[in-house]
Order: C-alpha cells, then sequence, then structure tokens
C-alpha cells in the first residue's frame, strides 16, 4: 500500500538569516525552512486545486493579486487621479507561519461563495497543511496538539498564501476601493485618492485592526506621490515608473547567449 498513503519526505530543515535587513546585528531575525514535504503538496494534488481555485477568485473578482512587476506597472497606468493621491505601502509580517487553520478555513469558505471547491479538495489541501520536522535524523512536532503549519519550502505552501492573499484583497476592499490596491505576496501597496492626514491615519487604524481579527500583524508606511515596491520606483507626481535597487544589492550579469532561464 505504499503508493496509496500519505508520505513525507524526511529532508533536513535549515534556517535562513535575514542579513540583508539595516537593523540585522542589533536585532537578528532568522526564517525556518521545512523542506519536508507532503506527497498531497504534488502538483498532482493540493497545488494544482489550489492554482486553479486562486485564478478563477482572480477573474471573478477582479482583485490585484499580483504575480510579477510588470503587472504592477500596468495596474499603475490605470490610476487616473494621481495628483492629489498618496500611496500606503504594508507588508504582512512573518505572513507563511501566520497562517493559521482559522484563516485558511475562512479562505476556503470565501473562495466556495466565488468558485467551485469540493469537500474532498477542501480536505487534500487542509491534509497537506500538517507537517512534520527533521533534525538530526530525529522527527520533531509542535508542542501544541495541532500540528498545522504552512511551512516555508512546501510544496504548495506559495498557493496557500495567494488563496488566503485573495481573500485579505476581498476584506480589504471595504477599506480601500479594490481598483485603488494590490497585493504581491506578502507586500501590499495602496494609492489613497484625495488624501490628507486624518483620511490616513483612520485607513492605517483600519487596516491594522483588519489585520489583527486575521490573526496577522502588519507594518504600515505613508508615503507622498513615491514608493519603492518590488523593484520598481513608482512616482505619482510625474506619472512614472524607472529601477530600484537595494543599497547592498550587487548586480548580476549573465551572457545574452547563456541557457541559463529567464527570471
Amino acid at each position: 500500500i505504499d503508493d496509496k498513503i500519505e508520505q513525507y519526505s524526511e529532508n533536513q530543515c535549515f534556517v535562513s538569516f535575514k542579513d540583508h535587513k539595516d537593523n540585522f546585528f542589533s536585532n537578528p531575525k532568522c526564517r525556518l525552512i521545512n523542506p519536508a514535504k507532503s506527497s498531497m503538496g504534488q502538483v498532482s494534488m493540493s497545488k494544482s486545486i489550489l492554482e486553479r481555485v486562486v485564478l478563477e477568485i482572480r477573474a471573478n473578482t477582479g482583485v490585484n493579486q499580483w504575480k510579477s512587476t510588470s503587472e504592477v506597472l500596468d495596474w499603475f497606468g490605470t490610476i487616473k487621479n494621481m495628483k492629489k493621491s498618496r500611496f500606503i505601502k504594508f507588508d504582512i509580517v512573518e505572513f507563511y507561519p501566520s497562517i493559521s487553520s482559522g484563516l485558511l478555513d475562512r479562505a476556503l469558505s470565501f473562495a466556495e461563495s466565488v468558485t467551485e471547491l469540493s469537500a474532498d479538495e477542501k480536505e487534500i489541501i487542509k491534509l497537506t497543511k500538517k507537517s512534520f520536522l527533521f533534525n538530526g535524523g530525529q522527527c520533531w512536532i509542535k508542542k501544541s496538539n495541532d500540528n498545522f503549519d504552512v511551512t516555508m519550502g512546501s510544496l504548495d505552501g506559495a498557493e496557500t498564501s495567494e488563496l488566503v492573499g485573495v481573500y485579505l484583497l476581498n476584506k480589504l476592499s471595504t477599506i480601500i476601493p479594490q481598483e485603488n490596491l494590490g497585493l504581491y505576496r506578502d507586500d501590499g501597496l495602496a494609492i489613497i485618492e484625495s488624501a490628507d492626514g486624518p483620511k490616513l491615519d483612520r485607513i492605517r487604524k483600519k487596516l491594522h485592526q483588519l489585520f489583527q481579527q486575521e490573526g496577522l500583524r502588519i507594518t504600515v508606511e505613508i508615503h507622498d506621490d513615491s514608493v519603492n515596491y518590488l523593484d520598481v520606483v513608482l512616482s505619482l507626481k510625474e506619472k512614472s515608473y524607472k529601477l530600484y535597487k537595494k543599497p547592498n544589492d550587487t548586480p548580476l550579469y549573465i551572457n545574452a547567449k547563456s541557457d541559463h532561464p529567464q527570471a
């Protein structure tokens, strides 16, 4: 029955340090990567189900969940009232490990209201979130009875976060008009029209409150007419964009005739 039961790959976990952050030496942070994957997360099961569901939700609701910088620029080009607007940028803190079982259930319920999702498909998605950690040849589980976790490195982790992302975008549309708001993984960006100080502060507080209700934390930055987002600088005043790179980023050039896959 080896080919009929769920299997886990016993891969060694590891930690990556976020040493690119400005305050790394005073406040070092790390990210736990768990490569131990459930066989149910493979393309033929949870991953493909989530890809289909998220794609259909985007098409049916029109939410701006971006997959690349070019999609952000396409959205930016549709903004009309730029001169009287300001940017709000937010980041979901530790997004993957902060996705709880309850939050995933709410995202799945939202998906059911927008597209087709069977009970069996929901069960497959939830089963892949039962994770085990392997270190030094030993298996580790959480102290709590709930062994639920959306792990970085899992086969359907990115797709799970995207499902939660479209659910959050739908809820955020009650605060910011849907056409003025978007999300790339855990990085959000919005344009607020006719923005003054009190209005921006009210929106900031509502954003914190909404994410807190979902068991998530965010950082919020309010910008004037320009903002660094992903790898571009967007300017409302000039209605333009230009390349942006982090101060400690070193460009890597590849020969144009190389067989290296395009980014």
